[in-house]
């Protein structure tokens, strides 16, 4: 009877003894991984789990963290939950991580701390965890960079499109530094060294959906606060009511009936008015874009490329060109397209208006749009490269990346996407880069591509625009500039940097070939800094992102 019972117990254990619960990470794609400065890295973690028995389904967790020498959570930098993950033993499956080049190396945390990934499973149904893996049986995981990649050095505008601002402000929308510092918007920009804004113009918003924003004096009061800080100005004029894109190209309610002469003349005058005004001001902008994406055209249907009126277009932009000319033959001209990734159009529409008669030598400069994906951004950068190269040659015309944007749920990405776009506009040897409305979040008109947080200050995207470029150590001043001082200097252990004037928002810190070692925003700004970790030699502080000082370590 007792070997019965002694049975029957077994055969009721089996199922937890060959179903017990556990997961593992198995592997790494690679380790060390490599995180390019230029487009980042692609961590995939390989992890083995069994459900405990009868489970129905399991929540994993799989996260990477930052622990530091006593093994001890200091942050998260990625992090994904799977839900109702197949019940099962010994089942096998992987996630992908993208790192940004914003991510510290591993060489660069501070002493002692590490990167290491942590995975957990939670009982079936429950957020109860019941098996957990990390520090204990998983190796650390190593972030490098072996490319010995060189930031161009040539100077581009960079610049955002901030039309919506005194809508957005009217709402009750304020802006904020990452310390949480109420900031105007502009002299915001200008920390993430921003030299330019672009503002859109329509003929008469106060009858269209736009509500009245971005008329005629709603756009002067922005370009004056642009000119107050010094800021370069691109004035888009959509020749519409409202929105002018590949989509649409409405004619204004008021040209409707307009002959091909009539409307020729019309753009001409609106031109002319957004000149007058600007001058009125004193403010002279530097680009003007006669119209906006206009992919098939504009105006239409008179000017819709595609439905045989190439002559058409090719007359409205001569109009709105000559109307610029001939006011300040200084400002410069853009004809504007979307996809900026896509040869093939640019060269259809230029080609069309070519041989249509456009007056080439009133246009200046080709400006693009380009709005990636997470899947194809690194793709799309370089055909966007490519086009760039291939219009510089071929019409003997400057390029400019006049409108980009990224989702604004990924922002690591977009910080990628915006560091590779730059670097490759300089090398095309392109005029500048432009974010289009980074300042929009808390899902303002629905658009999703801003740049910003929700509390109201810039996400990580926006340090894209930050220069990586060489510093030249023999351009600052060592110890202290007349603004801010360091303490102690020479220093082996930790400096404190102390301000004689202004507030410390950011202080960046290089090594003499120009080389990011260590970004510190908002309050931590005013601690000290740990420089014991540093190698013996000369480093540059760029402190609020302009004043420059050098101290020692020893």
């Amino acid at each position: 009877m007792k070997i019965i019972k002694l049975i029957f117990a077994i055969i009721l254990l089996l199922p937890f003894i060959a179903f017990s619960q556990s997961i593992e990470i198995t592997t790494f794609n690679n380790n060390p991984l490599e995180v390019n400065p230029l487009i980042g890295g692609n961590l995939k973690v390989n992890y083995k789990y069994s459900s405990e028995a009868g489970s129905t389904g399991n929540h994993i967790y799989i996260g990477l963290e930052i622990l530091d020498a006593n093994n001890t959570y200091v942050s998260t930098v990625k992090e994904v939950t799977l839900n109702n993950q197949t019940a099962g033993t010994n089942l096998q499956n992987s996630v992908d991580f993208f790192i940004g080049s914003n991510q510290k190396l591993s060489s660069e945390l501070p002493t002692g701390h590490y990167y290491q990934v942590k995975a957990a499973m939670y009982a079936s149904g429950t957020w109860t965890e019941n098996a957990s893996t990390g520090y204990w049986n998983t190796p650390k995981l190593e972030l490098q960079d072996t490319s010995n990649t060189v930031f161009g050095t040539n100077k581009i505008a960079k610049g955002a499109d901030i039309s919506w601002m005194t809508e957005m402000e009217s709402d009750g929308y304020t802006w904020r530094d990452n310390s949480g510092t109420t900031k105007e918007l502009l002299p915001l920009l200008k920390e993430y060294q921003l030299n330019a804004v672009r503002l859109r113009v329509w003929v008469n918003p106060d009858i269209s959906g736009a509500n009245g924003w971005c008329d005629i004096d709603d756009f002067v009061a922005k370009a004056k606060l642009a000119k107050a800080q010094n800021m370069d100005i691109m004035v888009t004029i959509h020749y519409s009511d409202w929105w002018a894109d590949p989509g649409k190209q409405n004619k204004p309610a008021s040209w409707s009936n307009f002959s091909v002469s009539q409307l020729e003349t019309a753009v001409a005058n609106h031109t002319t008015a957004i000149l007058n005004a600007l001058n009125a001001e004193r403010i002279t902008p530097k680009w003007i874009q006669i119209g906006n994406e206009t992919n098939d055209g504009l105006l239409w249907s008179t000017g819709k490329a595609s439905t045989g009126n190439f002559n058409n277009y090719a007359k409205f932009l001569n109009a709105g060109s000559n109307a610029v000319k001939t006011f300040n033959s200084a400002i410069k001209t853009i004809l504007h397209l979307s996809n900026g990734n896509d040869n093939a159009l640019f060269r259809w529409n230029i080609n069309g208006l070519l041989n249509n008669g456009l007056v080439t030598n009133r246009f200046d400069i080709i400006g693009m749009s380009l709005y990636p994906d997470e899947n194809n951004w690194i793709s799309k950068v370089d055909d966007t490269f490519n086009n760039m190269v291939d219009l510089k040659t071929r019409y003997n015309k400057e390029v400019m990346m006049v409108e980009v944007g990224f989702s604004s749920n990924k922002p690591d990405v977009s910080y990628q996407f915006l560091t590779y776009m730059i670097e490759k506009t300089k090398q095309a040897e392109g005029l500048g880069v432009f974010y289009w409305e980074p300042i929009v979040h808390k899902n303002w008109k629905s658009y999703s591509k801003g740049a910003w947080d929700a509390d109201g200050s810039p996400s990580i995207a926006m340090d894209a625009f930050i220069s990586k470029n060489t510093l030249n150590t023999n351009d600052y001043q060592f110890s202290e500039n007349g603004l801010f001082t360091i303490i102690p200097n020479p220093s082996s252990h930790k400096i404190l940097i102390k301000s004689l004037k202004n507030n410390i928002t950011s202080i960046g810190i290089y090594d003499v070939n120009g080389k990011e070692i260590q970004q510190i925003k908002g309050k931590k700004a005013l601690d000290s800094i740990d420089v014991s970790k540093f190698k013996k030699g000369i480093y540059i502080l760029k402190i609020n992102n302009s004043e420059s000082i050098k101290f020692l370590k020893n």
